[in-house]
């Protein structure tokens, strides 16, 4: 969804038709709840976050400003609903420092869990890669955000961003290369 057609769905919502959520939640209710996940660890609660992500956009539509773009606004919403869960919740067994956050299971929208790269799922693929990396990959090919705005994001200068997706991409290659996740 290009920031023209969200603008045009927050405005639907603006004036009170569901058909502009529906279309957001279509186009990225998956990403969302795989956020959701990576951060509390539980599928219940990811579902709870993730309905309750969307009645807040409802709700907060107004206040998105157009033009400033979507994907960093939606995941920076959504890493804040997380963190504010947890910290609610007060789950001692999760740490927020600044190398895990979140991240997610699958980075890349237009693959499965289950779809096999080189002899091997893309799920075990991403789980040779650290949490930090799984972020950025989640961020850059799941949300399509550029360096920059992932930079903005996470809090993180530009070059340790760019360095990082360098370094993930370059194992994820080796990886599937080597067709096992123990190569």
């Amino acid at each position: 969804m290009t920031d023209n057609e969200f603008d045009f769905r927050i405005q639907l919502i603006l004036n009170n038709d569901k058909n502009g959520l529906r279309e957001i939640y279509n186009a990225y209710g998956r990403l969302i709840y795989q956020q959701m996940l990576s951060v509390v660890k539980s599928p219940q609660d990811a579902e709870d976050l993730t309905s309750d992500f969307f009645l807040r956009l409802w709700e907060t539509a107004g206040m998105y400003r157009q033009g400033s773009g979507h994907k960093r606004y939606l995941t920076v919403m959504a890493r804040n609903m997380a963190i504010d869960f947890l910290r609610k919740r007060k789950h001692e067994s999760y740490t927020l420092d600044d190398d895990e956050v979140f991240h997610e299971e699958q980075a890349d929208s237009r693959l499965t869990d289950d779809e096999v790269i080189g002899g091997i799922s893309f799920k075990q693929a991403l789980d040779t890669l650290d949490p930090a990396e799984k972020e950025i990959i989640n961020l850059r090919l799941g949300f399509e955000l550029t360096f920059k705005e992932i930079s903005k994001t996470l809090g993180k200068p530009l070059g340790t961003v760019t360095w990082k997706y360098r370094q993930a991409i370059s194992k994820l290659k080796h990886t599937v290369k080597e067709g096992s996740i123990y190569g």
